[in-house]
Order: C-alpha cells, then sequence, then structure tokens
C-alpha cells in the first residue's frame, strides 16, 4: 500500500534513476530498496522527524518488507541513509519564478 504522495514518490524516486547519486554508484538493489521504502513508508511523517529518526525508521520500513536486506548490501544502507538526510531539501516546495 502507498501511503506516499504520487507526485511526491515520484520525484524522490528520480533522484535514483541515474546511475550515481552524490558520487556513489546505483546499483539495481539499491532502486528496489528506495522504491520499497518510499511506497511504504509514511515520507511526509518521516521527514519531520530528527535525522537520526530518519534513517532508523527509513531502515525499519525496508527491514519489515526485506529482511536482512541491509545486513548484506551496505550499498542500499548508505543510500537510504542519504536519503533520510537529504529528505526535507527533497520535499521542500521549489519556489516559482
Amino acid at each position: 500500500m502507498t501511503v506516499t504522495p504520487s507526485a511526491v514518490a515520484n520525484a524522490l524516486l528520480k533522484e535514483f534513476e541515474g546511475a550515481w547519486r552524490d558520487d556513489t554508484p546505483i546499483f539495481a538493489c539499491c532502486r528496489r530498496s528506495v522504491t520499497t521504502v518510499v511506497e511504504n513508508a509514511d515520507i511526509n511523517k518521516i521527514a519531520a522527524a530528527d535525522p537520526v529518526a530518519r534513517v532508523r525508521a527509513l531502515r525499519d520500513v525496508l527491514e519489515a518488507e526485506n529482511p536482512g536486506h541491509l545486513d548484506t548490501h551496505r550499498c542500499c544502507a548508505g543510500h537510504l541513509a542519504d536519503l533520510a538526510f537529504d529528505l526535507p531539501d527533497l520535499m521542500a516546495p521549489v519556489p516559482e519564478g
């Protein structure tokens, strides 16, 4: 069940379309992990939390959907942490002008 509004979800997922993000490679498993989190988390609620709580919340969502994945996929754990720290900026309205 998707709890993230589609426009927000699309914007967040677009961040992970390329081969690299912030000088870090994005593998297929990373895209799947981010997609799982975006589709199954209340991103608006998570974005309002402090950075540590955001990281934990995103990891918890993935762990619930794909147990043990982050234990062997440090790449995915890194991208979720990056997403957690960038989330408020990524969700900020873009000024028109």
